[in-house]
């Protein structure tokens, strides 16, 4: 199988300088581990210097302890959402922390709304909430089909004890149950509780200890176990611990927070340790989306994570309540960035609720990775992207009833679940004004590769990442059936998004690996610059990111053909089409 790194000794004069971007990984570990296999940005070293070598578990002894590394004149940008979908997320957290303290300048950690959300534990498996009345617990606002608490107990209750009384509520009215609720109903991710109890296994299998000794933060196991550690007894109790601990200050989850940002720039306060964003010469990073609503806005300090009471965006005059316009994109990054530092600091001093359960640390926050609780001006969970591509004249319709209805009604909760417009020409001048010629993203499925819009459309080109759910149920394209090597959600499907160029401010896309019908791919887009670029028009593919007119977008070059995708909502479909087919259909339409 190929490895995707440039095997060509010298690196060409267009390429010297590269910037590796992963995201969206969710505690997939077997998956993280191929994709630095394949990386041109990132390695491991052998921690010969490890000061478990001598100690380390029987069960554990084909794992060896590596540290991961970065490669000269590159960045890494982690798009955000480390945990939640599989066994591994522990791990993951602390060799992206690691790297990060060792590499401060050119690792950036993006926070992510499964990041960011687990925020909410301290105080919603207080003793304080254990021993409030469950009608006092509300129902996530976000969702108005979901369980309340008290449904859910009720329904756990009965499954435990048969037709029980209602005097035995108490029995699974615990932290267990609690967490349990919360992640499957407010989180949606049901298996997060059984992947956490199977990763603590395995740590402590490697290490004899869970948490591991801090000493042993640097160093990461790779490798196979000698044996299933499933013999290792793992109590419910120990994983709602485990939960808790990961988002305490020795925690690697809010060690990630801590060395995470919204967004960062290397133009300005490079000292900045967590960011909601990253600016890295013409490429910007976010997690969500930047549209005409999250654009320029910087929400304020006192955002509730709750239906908001402050004034929709369409509205005027704006209270100052609803947050502030900041006109310069490095200005608007840094703004964010202190938000999120800010709201850091805020949840450390007190990370339970008050007295009425009406505030709690952090809460702004959680505010800005749910669109309802933002109007719809949530940088984090914003999102491109419908039908594996990203944009259909389906989510075009969708958008536009949505923002009637929130209009209409003044109903925040219109915002859930629609998709940003690609082809808005607004944030695309404010970005191209300010230099930016790239927008990565991860946070919603987009198939079996990523879904870019070429900047041939709007002067920016978008690059949506997230291939969590790019597992196909039907058959590979020789007819055999699909292996599911990365999991269900996965299947085959792995990509590595990599952005090369002569320096920071003239660069190029590629993206490469596997799409879920098992064939590699390998990707070059044109070149970026606002400087002249003519000695480089002949590199990179003008019609990847392209769509056609009946829906079909170009995702992928497989010569002599072209990889297409199209769909609407979770339906995506894929075909392969003869280049010169696609490039006779996309001429008639330039020409017109």
């Amino acid at each position: 199988m190929s490895t995707g790194r440039d095997q060509h000794g010298d690196i060409p004069a267009s390429d010297q300088f590269r910037i590796g971007y992963l995201s969206d990984i969710e505690g997939h570990w077997d998956y993280f581990l191929e994709c630095v296999q394949r990386s041109n940005v990132l390695d491991w070293e052998d921690a010969n210097d490890c000061v478990l070598l001598s100690t380390v578990q029987e069960g554990g002894k084909g794992v060896k302890f590596k540290r991961l590394i970065l490669r000269p004149n590159t960045h890494f940008v982690y798009g955000g959402d480390t945990v939640d979908k599989g066994p591994g997320d522990i791990r993951l957290v602390r060799a992206l922390v690691s790297l990060k303290k060792r590499y401060p300048d050119r690792v950036h950690l993006l926070v992510g709304n499964r990041d960011l959300n687990k925020l909410r534990l301290p105080s919603e498996l207080s003793e304080s909430d254990m021993n409030r009345d469950l009608e006092d617990i509300p129902k996530p606002f976000w969702d108005r089909g979901a369980k309340s608490l008290k449904e859910y107990l009720v329904e756990a209750m009965l499954e435990k004890d048969g037709p029980a009384g209602a005097n035995n509520l108490d029995e699974v009215n615990n932290k267990t149950e609690r967490l349990r609720y919360i992640l499957r109903h407010t989180l949606g991710c049901p298996d997060t509780f059984e992947f956490r109890r199977e990763e603590i296994q395995i740590l402590t299998q490697i290490f004899g200890q869970y948490p591991p000794r801090l000493e042993t933060h640097d160093f990461t196991p790779v490798g196979n176990l000698d044996n299933e550690p499933s013999y290792i007894h793992v109590a419910d109790e120990d994983v709602v611990d485990s939960f808790l601990y990961e988002i305490s200050k020795e925690g690697s989850l809010y060690q990630y927070l801590k060395l995470s940002q919204v967004s960062s720039s290397e133009l300005v306060h490079n000292d900045v340790q967590f960011v909601i964003a990253a600016i890295i010469g013409n490429t910007i990073f976010v997690h969500g989306a930047i549209d005409s609503l999250t654009m320029k806005f910087v929400p304020s300090l006192d955002t509730k994570f709750d239906v908001p009471l402050s004034s929709p965006p369409f509205s005027a005059p704006h209270a100052p309540t609803d947050g502030r316009i900041v006109e310069s994109v490095h200005e608007w990054v840094q703004s964010l960035n202190d938000y999120l530092q800010l709201g850091l600091a805020d949840f450390d001093k007190r990370p339970g609720w008050n007295d009425d359960r009406t505030s709690r640390g952090g809460e702004c926050l959680l505010a800005i990775q749910n669109r309802p609780a933002m109007w719809g001006r949530s940088v984090v969970c914003n999102s491109y992207a419908d039908g594996g591509v990203i944009a259909t004249t389906d989510a075009e319709e969708e958008r536009r009833q949505a923002i009637q209805t929130a209009q209409e009604q003044l109903d925040p909760l219109a915002f859930e679940g629609i998709a940003s417009d690609v082809m808005d020409p607004s944030p695309a001048k404010w970005l191209m004004d300010n230099g930016i010629q790239r927008i990565v993203v991860g946070h919603k499925p987009t198939g079996d590769c990523p879904a870019v819009l070429s900047s041939k459309y709007v002067g920016v080109e978008i690059v949506a990442v997230d291939t969590s759910y790019a597992h196909r149920k039907d058959l590979n394209c020789d007819g055999t059936p699909v292996l599911k090597q990365f999991g269900d959600n996965r299947g085959n499907a792995l990509s590595i998004v990599e952005i090369v160029g002569v320096c920071s401010s003239r660069t190029r896309l590629e993206t490469s690996g596997v799409l879920a019908c098992g064939t590699e791919y390998h990707n070059a887009f044109p070149f970026l610059s606002s400087d002249d670029i003519t000695e480089f028009n002949d590199i990179g593919d003008p019609y990847l990111g392209t769509r056609l007119p009946d829906g079909w977008w170009v995702k992928a070059a497989l010569p002599p053909n072209y990889h297409l995708c199209r769909g609407s909502g979770r339906f995506v479909e894929y075909k392969i089409l003869p280049m010169h087919d696609v490039i006779k259909i996309l001429s008639t339409l330039t020409s017109k």
